[in-house]
C-alpha cells in the first residue's frame, strides 16, 4: 500500500487531497462506530449464544424488527456477523463490559478499504489510483451510510460487503476454490442474496475449456461442498428455533406501518419491483421547505430520502458503466452474476427504510464495482482528473445528505 512514512507534504497534490480526506472520515467512522450503542441486536444475540439460547436473553433488547414465536424474541437476519462476535462480547462480559457491533465494524469497514486498494493494484491501476477507487467505494457510495452508523442491519452488510470484496480478492488473485466456497457459504449465513457471488465462481470453472474435465469437477465439488453446508446449517438453525427449516423468522416479524402493509402483498413478489427500482436508480434527495404551503426552502434546503436515493446520486461514477465494453467473457459472467444477485432483492417487500441511499444494493454493488474498475481500467488506463474530483465532491455531499437523513432518527 501507499508508503505513509513519506511526508504528506511531498506527495502530488491529488494524493494528499484524498489521504487527508481518508483520514477525515475514517476519523468519523471511528468515532461514530466506537460511540453508537443503539440497536444492537447482534451482540445481544451474541451474549445468547453463550449462554446456549437462540433467543434473546435480555430484557433490554429493541423489539421492532425481531420476530416473536412462542413468547420469544428472535433475530429473523442469518447468524453470522452475530458469530463472529462471540469471542469479543465473552471478553468484554468477563469484565463486566458491553461490546458494541461497531467496534468490530470500524476494523471491517477498514479491511473493505484494504481490499479494493488490493484489488485494484491487481489490476494495475496505480498507487495514487487504487487510493482513490478504494475510497471511492467506501465513502463515495451507499457503502457510506453502513459504515458510519452500526444499527444491527447496517452491521451485517458492512460484514457481507467485506466477504464479498474478500471472495473478489481471492477470485482474482490466488483462486482457491475451497476458499471461494467458504466464503460463499458465509456469505449465505450473512446475507443470503449476497451468496449467490457463487453463480460467478461456479460459471467461471464450467466454461474454462482449458482444463480436464476431472479437475473441473474437483474444483467445482471444492466450491460448492462449503456452501450446501453451510445451507445445512442455516436449515437446522431455522429448525431449532420455529420448527421450519425455510422459516427465518420474518412471518413473525413485529412490524408496523407502511413495511406491514407491503408483506400483506407477499415476502416476494412482482409487485415490489418497480418500487425497488425506483428507489435504486431514481430516487433523489427530498427538499426541506419552511413552511407547509410556500415552496420556500429552509435549511438544510435538502436532505436525503429514508426510502431510499438512487445509486446515481450517491455514486455518479456508475455511469460509467453505460460507456464501457463488454466483450470479455468475465465481464458477462459478472453482470449475469449481479442480475442473479439483483432479482431477489428487487422482488422483495421492504425498500429498507431508514437508510441512506438503496442499501440492499450492496449485495450486488460490489460486483458492478469491479466491473466498472474493469472496463474503466481497459478503456481509459488511468482515472481522469475529472473522475476524482467528483469522487471527492460526492464524499462530501454523501456525508451532508448522511447527516440531515439522521437528523431524523437521533
Amino acid at each position: 500500500m501507499a508508503n505513509f512514512k513519506k511526508p504528506i507534504q511531498n506527495y502530488p497534490l491529488g494524493k494528499r487531497v484524498v489521504i487527508m480526506s481518508m483520514i477525515f472520515f475514517f476519523l468519523i467512522c471511528g468515532l461514530l462506530n466506537f460511540f453508537i450503542s443503539g440497536d444492537q441486536q447482534f451482540s445481544n444475540l451474541a451474549y445468547s449464544f453463550l449462554q446456549g439460547k437462540l433467543y434473546f436473553t435480555q430484557t433490554k433488547v429493541a423489539v421492532y424488527d425481531t420476530a416473536l414465536f412462542e413468547g420469544k424474541f428472535y433475530w429473523p437476519l442469518q447468524p453470522f456477523p452475530a458469530i463472529i462476535l462471540i469471542p469479543f462480547v465473552y471478553i468484554f462480559s468477563l469484565f463486566g463490559k458491553f461490546f458494541l457491533q461497531g467496534y468490530l465494524q470500524f476494523f471491517l469497514v477498514a479491511g473493505v478499504f484494504y481490499l479494493i486498494y488490493r484489488i485494484c493494484r491487481k489490476i494495475k491501476y496505480s498507487s495514487n489510483d487504487s487510493l482513490f477507487l478504494a475510497f471511492a467505494f467506501c465513502f463515495s457510495s451507499v457503502f457510506l451510510g453502513v459504515a458510519l452508523w452500526p444499527w444491527s442491519w447496517y452491521y451485517s452488510q458492512v460484514v457481507a460487503t467485506f466477504l464479498l470484496f474478500l471472495g473478489l480478492y481471492e477470485f482474482l488473485s490466488k483462486k482457491r476454490h475451497w476458499v471461494l466456497g467458504v466464503i460463499s457459504g458465509l456469505l449465505f449465513l450473512t446475507r443470503t442474496p449476497a451468496s449467490l457471488i457463487i453463480v460467478l465462481f461456479v460459471a467461471d470453472i464450467y466454461f474454462n475449456t482449458h482444463t480436464t474435465f476431472r479437475s473441473r469437477l474437483l474444483n467445482l465439488t471444492k466450491i460448492i461442498s462449503p456452501f450446501i453446508l453451510a445451507i445445512f446449517l442455516a436449515f437446522l438453525y431455522n429448525q431449532l428455533r420455529f420448527r421450519n427449516i425455510f422459516e427465518l423468522g420474518y412471518n413473525f416479524q413485529l412490524i408496523k406501518g407502511s413495511a406491514l402493509k407491503a408483506r400483506e402483498y407477499g415476502i416476494f413478489n412482482l409487485i415490489h419491483l418497480p418500487g425497488n427500482l425506483y428507489y435504486f436508480l431514481l430516487s433523489s434527495p427530498t427538499p426541506v421547505f419552511k413552511d407547509g404551503l410556500s415552496h420556500v426552502l429552509t435549511y438544510p434546503y435538502i436532505k436525503a430520502n429514508p426510502w431510499g436515493v438512487s445509486i446515481f446520486f450517491t455514486s455518479p461514477y456508475f455511469l460509467y458503466l453505460f460507456l464501457l465494453k463488454y466483450k470479455n467473457r468475465l465481464l458477462k459472467l459478472m453482470w449475469v452474476t449481479a442480475l442473479i444477485i439483483a432479482l431477489p432483492i428487487l422482488l422483495y417487500y421492504g425498500v429498507g427504510y431508514r437508510q441512506f441511499g438503496y442499501r440492499y444494493s450492496l449485495d450486488f454493488l460490489p460486483l458492478l464495482f469491479l466491473i466498472l474498475l474493469i472496463g474503466y481500467r481497459r478503456k481509459y488506463r488511468i482515472l481522469s482528473k475529472a473522475f476524482k474530483i467528483v469522487i471527492l465532491v460526492v464524499a462530501h455531499t454523501n456525508l451532508y445528505l448522511f447527516i440531515t437523513f439522521l437528523s431524523d432518527f437521533i
